[in-house]
Protein backbone atom coordinates (compact mmCIF):
# COMPACT_ATOMS: atom_id res chain seq x y z
CA UNK A 1 0.00 0.00 0.00
CA UNK A 2 2.74 2.48 0.87
CA UNK A 3 4.29 1.72 -2.61
CA UNK A 4 1.34 2.72 -3.98
CA UNK A 5 1.22 5.85 -2.11
CA UNK A 6 4.52 6.78 -3.02
CA UNK A 7 3.84 6.08 -6.67
CA UNK A 8 1.10 8.10 -6.58
CA UNK A 9 2.58 11.05 -4.93
CA UNK A 10 5.82 11.04 -7.99
CA UNK A 11 3.53 10.55 -10.65
CA UNK A 12 1.27 14.14 -9.32
CA UNK A 13 4.76 15.46 -8.79
CA UNK A 14 5.47 14.67 -12.48
CA UNK A 15 2.40 15.85 -13.69
CA UNK A 16 3.05 19.17 -11.79
CA UNK A 17 6.53 19.87 -12.92
CA UNK A 18 5.49 19.18 -16.42
CA UNK A 19 2.63 21.52 -16.09
CA UNK A 20 4.81 24.19 -14.80
CA UNK A 21 7.34 23.76 -17.10
CA UNK A 22 4.62 24.32 -19.38
CA UNK A 23 3.14 27.58 -17.68
CA UNK A 24 6.60 28.75 -17.97
CA UNK A 25 6.92 28.21 -21.40
CA UNK A 26 4.15 29.37 -22.61
CA UNK A 27 5.10 32.96 -20.47
CA UNK A 28 8.49 32.98 -22.61
CA UNK A 29 6.38 32.83 -25.45
CA UNK A 30 4.20 35.41 -24.64
CA UNK A 31 6.94 37.95 -23.43
CA UNK A 32 8.84 37.40 -26.74
CA UNK A 33 6.20 36.77 -29.16
CA UNK A 34 3.09 38.57 -28.57
CA UNK A 35 4.57 41.60 -26.47
CA UNK A 36 7.02 41.95 -29.36
CA UNK A 37 4.38 41.99 -31.90
CA UNK A 38 2.40 44.09 -29.96
CA UNK A 39 4.71 46.55 -29.83
CA UNK A 40 5.53 46.90 -33.19
CA UNK A 41 2.42 47.78 -33.68
CA UNK A 42 2.15 50.40 -31.25
CA UNK A 43 5.29 51.76 -32.72
CA UNK A 44 3.85 52.22 -36.00
CA UNK A 45 0.30 53.29 -34.57
CA UNK A 46 2.28 56.20 -33.37
CA UNK A 47 4.23 57.13 -36.36
CA UNK A 48 0.28 57.25 -38.15
CA UNK A 49 -1.13 59.46 -35.26
CA UNK A 50 1.78 61.55 -35.69
CA UNK A 51 1.58 61.93 -39.45
CA UNK A 52 -1.93 62.60 -39.38
CA UNK A 53 -1.47 65.49 -36.87
CA UNK A 54 1.17 66.92 -39.12
CA UNK A 55 -1.20 67.00 -41.80
CA UNK A 56 -3.66 69.05 -39.83
CA UNK A 57 -5.88 65.69 -39.66
CA UNK A 58 -6.86 65.91 -35.57
CA UNK A 59 -10.31 63.04 -36.10
CA UNK A 60 -7.87 60.06 -37.55
CA UNK A 61 -4.82 61.44 -34.96
CA UNK A 62 -6.59 61.51 -32.16
CA UNK A 63 -8.26 58.22 -33.11
CA UNK A 64 -4.65 56.96 -34.30
CA UNK A 65 -3.26 57.87 -30.60
CA UNK A 66 -6.10 56.08 -28.59
CA UNK A 67 -5.34 52.78 -30.78
CA UNK A 68 -1.53 53.54 -29.01
CA UNK A 69 -2.90 53.94 -25.95
CA UNK A 70 -5.00 50.52 -26.20
CA UNK A 71 -2.23 48.49 -27.55
CA UNK A 72 0.32 49.89 -24.48
CA UNK A 73 -2.67 48.46 -22.08
CA UNK A 74 -2.81 45.32 -23.38
CA UNK A 75 1.33 44.79 -23.82
CA UNK A 76 1.30 45.92 -19.84
CA UNK A 77 -1.50 43.15 -19.72
CA UNK A 78 0.27 40.42 -21.49
CA UNK A 79 3.56 41.11 -19.83
CA UNK A 80 1.85 40.71 -16.50
CA UNK A 81 0.66 37.23 -17.49
CA UNK A 82 4.01 36.68 -19.20
CA UNK A 83 5.52 37.50 -15.50
CA UNK A 84 2.70 35.71 -13.86
CA UNK A 85 3.58 31.94 -16.00
CA UNK A 86 7.81 32.73 -15.22
CA UNK A 87 9.82 30.85 -12.84
CA UNK A 88 10.09 32.32 -8.89
CA UNK A 89 13.08 32.63 -7.16
CA UNK A 90 16.79 33.78 -7.79
CA UNK A 91 16.40 34.08 -11.69
CA UNK A 92 12.31 34.88 -11.35
CA UNK A 93 10.10 37.06 -9.00
CA UNK A 94 10.28 35.25 -5.97
CA UNK A 95 7.76 35.03 -3.33
CA UNK A 96 6.62 38.50 -2.77
CA UNK A 97 7.03 39.68 -6.30
CA UNK A 98 5.24 36.30 -7.52
CA UNK A 99 2.29 37.48 -5.21
CA UNK A 100 2.43 41.40 -6.37
CA UNK A 101 2.57 39.78 -10.05
CA UNK A 102 -0.40 38.01 -8.95
CA UNK A 103 -2.50 40.95 -7.36
CA UNK A 104 -1.60 43.45 -10.09
CA UNK A 105 -3.23 40.48 -12.28
CA UNK A 106 -6.39 40.76 -10.76
CA UNK A 107 -6.59 44.53 -10.89
CA UNK A 108 -5.86 44.63 -14.32
CA UNK A 109 -7.33 41.68 -16.15
CA UNK A 110 -10.77 41.47 -13.91
CA UNK A 111 -10.98 45.05 -12.92
CA UNK A 112 -11.06 43.82 -9.08
CA UNK A 113 -9.81 45.50 -5.73
CA UNK A 114 -7.01 43.00 -4.58
CA UNK A 115 -4.79 43.74 -1.62
CA UNK A 116 -1.66 42.30 -0.71
CA UNK A 117 -0.32 42.29 3.19
CA UNK A 118 2.95 40.59 3.36
CA UNK A 119 4.54 39.87 7.01
CA UNK A 120 8.37 41.28 6.10
CA UNK A 121 9.90 38.92 9.08
CA UNK A 122 8.80 35.87 6.64
CA UNK A 123 12.23 34.04 5.54
CA UNK A 124 13.42 33.72 1.93
CA UNK A 125 12.06 30.78 0.76
CA UNK A 126 13.20 27.63 -1.65
CA UNK A 127 12.23 28.13 -4.85
CA UNK A 128 9.89 25.58 -5.35
CA UNK A 129 8.38 26.30 -1.97
CA UNK A 130 7.77 29.42 -3.50
CA UNK A 131 6.40 28.39 -6.68
CA UNK A 132 4.09 26.12 -4.70
CA UNK A 133 2.63 29.25 -2.70
CA UNK A 134 1.74 31.31 -5.64
CA UNK A 135 0.31 28.23 -7.85
CA UNK A 136 -2.13 28.02 -4.88
CA UNK A 137 -2.91 31.81 -4.48
CA UNK A 138 -3.23 31.57 -8.64
CA UNK A 139 -5.63 28.57 -8.27
CA UNK A 140 -7.80 30.34 -5.29
CA UNK A 141 -8.23 33.82 -8.11
CA UNK A 142 -9.31 31.68 -10.36
CA UNK A 143 -12.05 29.86 -8.22
CA UNK A 144 -13.22 33.13 -6.68
CA UNK A 145 -14.23 34.80 -9.96
CA UNK A 146 -15.39 31.31 -11.87
CA UNK A 147 -17.15 29.80 -9.08
CA UNK A 148 -17.79 32.76 -6.59
CA UNK A 149 -17.84 35.80 -8.55
CA UNK A 150 -16.32 37.88 -6.33
CA UNK A 151 -14.92 41.51 -7.30
CA UNK A 152 -12.16 41.75 -4.05
CA UNK A 153 -9.77 39.62 -3.23
CA UNK A 154 -7.68 39.71 -0.14
CA UNK A 155 -3.97 37.68 0.04
CA UNK A 156 -2.08 37.72 2.61
CA UNK A 157 0.60 36.72 4.60
CA UNK A 158 1.54 36.10 7.78
CA UNK A 159 4.73 34.09 10.14
CA UNK A 160 4.37 33.27 13.62
CA UNK A 161 7.47 31.04 14.71
CA UNK A 162 8.34 28.19 12.93
CA UNK A 163 5.23 28.56 10.61
CA UNK A 164 3.95 30.72 7.81
CA UNK A 165 0.15 30.99 6.52
CA UNK A 166 -0.60 32.01 3.35
CA UNK A 167 -4.53 32.56 3.00
CA UNK A 168 -6.79 34.47 -0.04
CA UNK A 169 -10.11 35.50 0.76
CA UNK A 170 -12.52 36.83 -1.55
CA UNK A 171 -16.22 38.54 -1.24
CA UNK A 172 -18.09 36.08 -3.47
CA UNK A 173 -20.56 33.66 -3.30
CA UNK A 174 -18.57 31.44 -2.21
CA UNK A 175 -17.43 27.73 -3.50
CA UNK A 176 -20.96 25.78 -3.73
CA UNK A 177 -20.80 22.29 -1.77
CA UNK A 178 -21.41 19.97 -4.66
CA UNK A 179 -17.73 21.84 -5.68
CA UNK A 180 -16.03 21.13 -2.83
CA UNK A 181 -17.10 17.85 -1.96
CA UNK A 182 -16.58 16.70 -5.52
CA UNK A 183 -12.95 18.25 -4.79
CA UNK A 184 -12.02 19.47 -8.62
CA UNK A 185 -8.98 19.13 -10.55
CA UNK A 186 -7.78 22.51 -9.54
CA UNK A 187 -8.48 22.04 -5.59
CA UNK A 188 -7.20 18.91 -5.67
CA UNK A 189 -4.02 20.45 -7.22
CA UNK A 190 -4.11 23.33 -4.72
CA UNK A 191 -4.13 20.56 -2.23
CA UNK A 192 -0.77 18.40 -3.76
CA UNK A 193 0.96 21.47 -3.68
CA UNK A 194 0.18 21.75 -0.48
CA UNK A 195 1.30 18.44 1.09
CA UNK A 196 4.43 18.84 -1.89
CA UNK A 197 6.22 21.58 0.74
CA UNK A 198 5.03 20.21 3.99
CA UNK A 199 1.89 22.31 4.45
CA UNK A 200 -1.73 21.70 4.52
CA UNK A 201 -5.03 23.43 2.87
CA UNK A 202 -8.28 24.29 4.09
CA UNK A 203 -10.93 26.35 1.44
CA UNK A 204 -14.09 27.06 3.33
CA UNK A 205 -16.05 29.68 3.24
CA UNK A 206 -16.48 32.55 5.54
CA UNK A 207 -19.47 33.67 7.96
CA UNK A 208 -19.37 37.01 6.35
CA UNK A 209 -19.63 35.76 2.92
CA UNK A 210 -16.71 34.49 0.23
CA UNK A 211 -14.36 31.97 0.59
CA UNK A 212 -11.37 31.68 2.20
CA UNK A 213 -8.45 29.24 0.85
CA UNK A 214 -5.37 28.99 3.94
CA UNK A 215 -2.02 26.94 3.28
CA UNK A 216 0.19 26.64 6.56
CA UNK A 217 3.45 25.61 6.10
CA UNK A 218 6.61 25.73 7.70
CA UNK A 219 9.25 28.13 7.51
CA UNK A 220 13.20 27.82 6.67
CA UNK A 221 15.10 26.96 10.28
CA UNK A 222 17.44 30.09 10.38
CA UNK A 223 18.76 32.02 12.94
CA UNK A 224 17.07 35.07 11.98
CA UNK A 225 13.64 33.14 11.82
CA UNK A 226 10.44 35.00 12.77
CA UNK A 227 9.17 35.00 16.50
CA UNK A 228 5.61 35.83 17.13
CA UNK A 229 3.19 36.07 19.86
CA UNK A 230 3.21 32.29 20.52
CA UNK A 231 -0.05 31.85 19.29
CA UNK A 232 -1.41 29.41 16.66
CA UNK A 233 -2.50 31.11 13.37
CA UNK A 234 -6.13 30.99 12.38
CA UNK A 235 -8.17 32.07 9.87
CA UNK A 236 -10.96 34.90 9.84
Amino acid sequence: MARDVSRHELLEREILEIADHEKQRLGRELHDGLCQSLAGIAALAATLSRSLAANAEPGPAAAADEIVQLLNEMIGQARDLAHGLGPFGPNGAGLAGGLETLARNVRHTYRASCTLAWDSRCPVLRDETATHLVRIAQEAVRNAFAHGRADQIDINLETVDSSGLLSIRDNGVGLSEDHRNHDGIGLHTMHYRARAIGGSLTVRRRPEGGTVAACAFRLPQTNGAPKGSGDDLALS
